[in-house]
């Protein structure tokens, strides 16, 4: 495999990018969201996209399940995957 060496001016270095929200906004569930309905469109199955939650390697999607908790999480799965919205935990147990 080809590997190219640092360069201090490298075009190709991870920049991030904040941005503001509106106070009240949930900027962490609707990234959330968007990282579950991610994985489903890729074929992954509900179980797998929770274990991919609850895996640190996926640093997104884990830093959603440590602020937020795998209550959340599951719901959120079972939501987007057509399960039935309920409260904190309601679903967790159809995953």
């Amino acid at each position: 495999m080809l590997r190219k060496e640092f360069e201090e001016d490298d075009p190709y270095a991870l920049v991030g990018q904040g941005f503001p929200c509106p106070d009240g906004y949930d900027s962490v569930g609707e990234m959330a969201r968007c990282f579950v309905e991610e994985y489903a469109l890729l074929g992954f199955d509900p179980e797998r996209v929770l274990r991919l939650f609850r895996n640190p390697w996926f640093r997104g999607p884990n830093g959603v399940y440590r602020a937020r908790g795998e209550a959340f999480v599951a719901d959120l799965v079972n939501e987007v995957f057509g399960g039935v919205e309920g409260g904190a935990g309601a679903n967790a147990q159809s995953l």
